[in-house]
């Protein structure tokens, strides 16, 4: 087993540091699979999913527009706004500052897609599009409170350093409420799992969100900005949007049927297995993860005959609120053809449905994660 030290500090940061430099090549090396070059989306493999922390050279990669080209000494993180001081931070002033870790799932909101019928458009993620780290930085509220903001703040705004290539592209910009902004664990992130936060990830400092689905992990982050009023941006008052209720699948729905998201879903993946993969009858392990939106993972169940039956599944590691918990269940395998599936319960109760909840975007998708598996001599 590789010790905790060499897998966060190993080679798999000078790997992602090196895809700013080589793009597509270097990701596709690593193990990464192809969605978009530009701008940069990659997704895991499912053999990512079987240690608690995913290495950075098996972390996704999801960018809105080409990375900027970053002068960390130059660079600075500007609060501004209902404030009574505007500030301008340099990456020495954050470090400056006390600093924090928490581990956390980033999940881009789009994470299945591609499994949703019928299908919906939008970059076609499969089911790794997701990943565990360990981020170090600055409670984002430490450095909110050094502005001194209004009373009557709602909500922070927020921009990355990146651009889009044409002019009619809309910036990607998003918003959180001032209550998430200002929750002990919502980081200014400087560091992925014990080293320097990675180009492609966001360097010189990027938002982490526990809980919350990617969107509002804001790379490259350049701007806050304190207002009283939520943002009139495309990628705020248009995208990233869930239906307020259950729809019907290939169902038109209105915009005023749909709101922003924010936590993610109880899920889980099998890592250990591939469909279409031929295993040799006897004992095997069915190893995976699963996580929730902040609630930990309460347990995981695993069915070897398509759903008929459920196994209960052992869990390893601490029941941290928002890191992945590693799951195990030995198999006794037989001879022929099975459908393997895993499904996890959070801590307040919630479980992987049978089926996805559909929606016109292809996104929170978190239904029971499956393998078709050959076991023959």
């Amino acid at each position: 087993m590789v010790s905790r030290r060499s897998f966060l500090r190993g080679a798999g940061a000078a790997v992602v540091a090196g895809l700013a430099s080589t793009g597509g090549r270097a990701a596709e090396a690593a193990g990464l699979v192809r969605q978009s070059e530009r701008p940069t989306n990659y997704e895991s493999l499912r053999s990512a999913f079987t240690t608690r922390l995913t290495p950075l050279d098996s972390f996704y990669l999801r960018s809105h527009h080409d990375a900027p080209a970053m002068d960390t000494a130059a660079w600075r993180l500007r609060v501004h706004g209902l404030v009574g001081a505007e500030l301008s931070l340099s990456l020495d002033e954050l470090r400056a500052m006390p600093q924090v870790t928490v581990e956390a799932v980033l999940q881009c909101s789009g994470n299945g897609r591609a499994l949703l019928r019928p299908r919906v458009p939008g970059v076609q993620w499969q089911r790794g599009a997701v990943g565990n780290a360990e981020w170090r930085g600055v409670r984002l509220r430490d450095v909110i409170a050094k502005a001194k903001p209004a009373k009557d703040v709602r909500w922070l705004h927020l921009a990355g350093a990146d651009a889009p290539v044409l002019p009619t592209t809309p910036k990607f910009l998003r918003a959180i409420d001032v209550d998430k902004a200002k929750h002990q664990d919502t980081l200014i992130a400087l560091e992925m799992n014990g080293v320097p936060l990675p180009p492609l990830h966001g360097a010189p400092a990027r938002l982490v969100v526990p809980g919350w689905v990617g969107d509002d992990w804001m790379k490259w982050l350049s701007d806050l900005e304190l207002s009283a009023t939520e943002p009139d941006a495309f990628f705020y008052k248009t995208a990233y949007r869930f239906p307020t209720q259950q729809v019907e699948p290939g169902a038109a729905v209105p915009p005023e049927m749909m709101g922003p998201m924010t936590t993610m879903n109880v899920k889980s993946l099998i890592g250990s297995h591939e469909s279409g993969q031929a295993t040799a009858p006897g004992k095997t392990e069915i190893v995976g993860v699963a996580w929730s939106g902040g609630h930990g993972v309460k347990g995981v169940e695993v069915s070897f005959d398509g759903g008929s039956r459920w196994t209960k599944a052992a869990l390893e590691g601490p029941n941290t609120p928002y890191g992945f918990r590693v799951f195990r269940a030995a198999w006794d395998a037989p001879p022929g053809r099975h459908r393997v599936g895993a499904r996890a319960t959070d801590g307040k109760g919630a479980t992987q449905p049978d089926q996805p909840a559909w929606n016109p975007s292809g996104y929170l998708f978190n239904a029971i994660d499956w393998v078709d598996l050959e076991v023959r001599a």
